[in-house]
């Protein structure tokens, strides 16, 4: 957690000085910068009729980079350290109940692509791309079996606001995971999504 707040404090630093010395010009087709939002869980558990799923609310921060196509039409590949607040309630095989925790600390990649509905200083878009995400930190003592890597699909909608130093764009997600990320044998599988609501700062 305090390296988490570091790191957030030196990328604000950094944007703040650069922008102290440069203007953000309007047709800049290549920006950088760093996100920080907040996510929710949801964690599906089919074929587990004993089994229930406990969606908690997390946080997130990561680097972002940003490269127009096009007018309208631009790349957004992000790199995010996420930590979750997620897990599955079961009774096991001794009928005692078992707690199996979904990614308390994930890197996730996105390689998103979106679309301005319109060219301006204020535009709306809509994205959608791929996302692998690695468990990165593992709780062994409740957490014997870890979990699998999962790729998962991203779909959302964000809102560009090109201000004197910087683009400021919040931006709305779901992320559908797609593979079994279960490790535990006391289950079967086990999909993890998410609701992420970050802010992208560029430029």
């Amino acid at each position: 957690m305090k390296n988490a707040v570091m790191a957030f404090a030196i990328l604000s630093t950094s944007l703040q000085i650069a922008g102290q010395h440069n203007e953000l010009p309007e047709n800049k087709k290549l920006m950088f910068g760093f996100n920080i939002g907040a996510n929710y869980s949801n964690v599906l558990a089919p074929g587990n009729p004993s089994a229930r799923s406990n969606n908690g609310g997390g946080f997130s921060l990561g680097l972002v980079m940003s490269e127009s196509i096009s007018e309208q039409l631009f790349l957004s590949p992000k790199a995010e350290l996420s930590f979750n607040d997620c897990n599955i309630v079961y009774s096991n095989a001794a009928n005692a109940e078992s707690i199996y925790p979904i990614y308390p600390v994930s890197i996730n990649i996105m390689m998103h692509i979106a679309y301005r509905l319109k060219k301006s200083k204020r535009s709306a878009y809509l994205l959608i791309g791929p996302n692998a995400r690695v468990p990165l930190v593992e709780n062994r003592v409740t957490n014997v079996y870890g979990n699998n890597p999962d790729l998962a699909i991203d779909l959302g909608f964000g809102f560009e606001k090109l201000l004197k130093y910087f683009c400021l764009a919040p931006e709305f997600r779901y992320s559908i995971g797609l593979l079994n990320v279960n490790k535990d044998p006391g289950l079967d599988h086990v999909y993890f999504h998410n609701i992420t609501f970050v802010l992208n700062f560029k430029g």
